[in-house]
C-alpha cells in the first residue's frame, strides 16, 4: 500500500480542479446564506435572544443584549432555550 504525501493529494486535486474548470464546471461560492434569527420570547416568560450563524462552521452564536451567551447547533441552542424558559399550565 502506498503512502501518498499532502503534497502529492494537492497537486492530485489542483489537477481534478483545473480540468472540471476547461469542462466549464465552475468553482464553487464560498458563500453563507443564513440569516440571524430574532427570537422574542418575553410573552412567554423568556429573554429576547438573537441566533447568528457563525460563518465557516455548523454551529450558531446566542447573543442576549449583544453578549454572547452560547455557541453550539441551532439544534442544541433550541433545546436548551427550552429548558429555561418557565412551565406553565394554560388555563383551564
Amino acid at each position: 500500500m502506498r503512502i501518498r504525501t499532502a503534497a502529492q493529494r494537492h497537486r492530485s486535486q489542483e489537477r481534478k480542479a483545473q480540468a472540471e474548470r476547461e469542462a466549464g464546471i465552475p468553482d464553487r461560492v464560498d458563500a453563507d446564506f443564513r440569516t440571524a434569527c430574532i427570537l422574542d420570547l418575553r410573552g412567554a416568560g423568556g429573554p429576547l435572544l438573537t441566533l447568528e450563524p457563525r460563518r465557516g462552521y455548523h454551529a450558531w452564536r446566542m447573543v442576549e443584549d449583544g453578549k454572547v451567551i452560547g455557541c453550539a447547533a441551532i439544534k442544541s441552542l433550541l433545546h436548551r432555550i427550552a429548558d429555561q424558559l418557565p412551565r406553565t399550565l394554560g388555563l383551564r
